[in-house]
């Protein structure tokens, strides 16, 4: 797989938030069976701070197997951080090969209504 995919995430404070995308490699989805995935939120690259971690184990991230699809689910006490800009990244593990697939700014936009 070629270097990880950019896509900047915008997810508006305390509410929940889904995000789902498909990984496919030559129009071929990746069969993630027997993956685990790993999104992490810092305030920015290199930051020793984790601001949010979404993984299949706390159940935040679901992989759809053959199809290839990762979903992620945001509570919105997930989202209740400060609004501001982020730095995020989505790692899939095979058990023996690390993958970061996907990379960007987390962007969390103020809430009136909060």
């Amino acid at each position: 797989m070629a270097s990880p995919a950019t896509y900047n995430m915008v997810v508006p404070q305390a509410t929940t938030f889904q995000f789902a995308c498909v990984i496919k490699e030559d129009s071929t989805p990746w069969n993630l069976t027997n993956y685990t995935a790993t999104m992490t939120v810092r305030p920015f690259a290199g930051s020793t701070t984790t601001t949010l971690s979404a993984t299949t184990a706390n159940g935040k991230i679901t992989l759809g197997g053959a199809t290839g699809s990762i979903t992620v689910d945001l509570s919105a006490v997930d989202t209740n951080i400060k609004a501001e800009s982020y730095v995020y990244d989505i790692v899939l593990n095979s058990g023996s090969i690390i993958t970061r697939i996907l990379e960007g700014q987390f962007i969390v936009t103020a809430g009136v209504t909060v």
